[in-house]
């Protein structure tokens, strides 16, 4: 009975000593959370101190003077010798070695073509640049013609340069002659002898008489037998490109369109207003167009403008030359025999049209029988004097 009445004593006790530990917990609130609501305490507090900042270390300026020796150099021994500096290697482009396996006897350049050249002045323009005068600065006096072209990276461009500098490099004496080559940059210089002017000049002053027409006349075809010969057109004849000089000299100039005639070209390439029909037509053609060119600029020697010369519009022109008949002189009154000259040269049918060598062979049968009159070449000079005092 004892034992049983000491029994809920005990329990009571154990109960008591329960609630005072639940009592103890509850007091440090700041460390027990109920499930959920977990954070880690606080217990380091500032332990670890921030490191400070960096410190800024004042350094002396440089100065480059304290660094540089004033003594001289001396070499390791009396009998040692700087060795000279290698020379300076250029890569040789493509395009430059082609020009050079091509025309092995011209000189080609790669410098500054004005540390050569000086005074330049410009006289004409071509299908690929611009013309201009020039005078040598080491030879006094002399002068020449430099024809600058844009390198432009396109193939058949740089192709049609070739084949200029092909052409001029033949050395004829009725084609304009290259001097020297010179690749400087992006573009390419063509040093070629200076003539006194062109035709087309000397229409600026007055109409040419039909003797000299006709030594002008023969001269070109001297020139267009040599390039015909060789396979080649010009494609772009009339009086602006054929060149005189001081001693009464006819050179064939510009072939900036000129093309292999062993090719079939349909292309329609040259000057609107001497253009031959099958060109208009955009026909197959031959050297053949170049005769009709002629025709053309005969015509404009005497009468000082090509045909048709006041129509502004050029699909008016190309339907007039197409259609209407060959045309003839308009200004002028040449002889029987010239206007059936340049009416060979007309022909509107390619195949039945002359070629140069038929047609020279025909003015000197007519200059022989007195049919037709033709000047010399100082003769020509002389009247050049007359009509160009001044150019020079």
């Amino acid at each position: 009975m004892q034992k049983s009445k000491s029994e809920p004593s005990n329990r009571l006790g154990s109960a008591l000593t329960i609630i005072d530990e639940s009592k103890r917990r509850q007091s440090t609130g700041n460390i027990w959370r109920s499930p959920g609501c977990y954070e880690i305490p606080n217990i380091l507090g500032h332990a670890y101190l921030k490191p400070d900042p960096p410190v800024a270390f004042d350094l002396r300026p440089l100065d480059l003077s304290k660094q540089i020796s004033k003594k001289p150099w001396y070499p390791p021994n009396p009998y040692y010798n700087v060795p000279p500096l290698p020379p300076l290697a250029r890569s040789e482009n493509k395009f430059e070695a082609k020009i050079k396996k091509m025309l092995p006897k011209v000189s080609t350049r790669s410098s500054d073509p004005r540390t050569r050249y000086a005074q330049f002045k410009e006289i004409g323009t071509g299908v690929n640049g611009a013309v201009i005068r020039a005078n040598y600065r080491k030879k006094q006096g002399q002068q020449c013609a430099i024809k600058r072209c844009r390198l432009d990276p396109d193939l058949e461009y740089r192709s049609a340069i070739l084949r200029e500098l092909r052409i001029m490099a033949a050395g004829h004496s009725n084609l304009i002659k290259l001097r020297e080559i010179t690749l400087w940059r992006d573009d390419i210089w063509i040093s070629m002898d200076l003539m006194r002017c062109s035709v087309f000049a000397v229409l600026c002053q007055r109409g040419i008489p039909e003797a000299h027409t006709i030594f002008i006349t023969r001269e070109t075809l001297k020139g267009l037998i040599y390039l015909h010969g060789k396979g080649y057109l010009h494609r772009d004849i009339k009086c602006e490109n054929l060149l005189l000089g001081w001693h009464g000299e006819v050179k064939l100039a510009d072939f900036g369109l000129s093309a292999k005639s062993t090719n079939k070209h349909r292309d329609r390439l040259g000057t609107s207003k001497w253009m031959a029909p099958e060109v208009i037509r955009e026909d197959y053609y031959n050297e053949k167009i170049d005769m009709w060119s002629l025709g053309v600029a005969v015509i404009e020697m005497m009468d000082r403008v090509p045909p048709h010369y006041l129509i502004k519009d050029e699909s008016e022109l190309f339907s007039l030359i197409t259609s209407e008949p060959s045309p003839t002189f308009t200004y002028s009154y040449p002889s029987m025999y010239m206007r059936g000259l340049v009416a060979w040269l007309l022909d509107e049918e390619p195949t039945t049209r002359p070629v140069a060598k038929d047609v020279l062979l025909e003015i000197d049968t007519h200059i022989q029988k007195h049919l037709l009159p033709c000047s010399s070449s100082i003769e020509l000079a002389h009247f050049l004097n007359q009509v160009l005092p001044t150019v020079h």
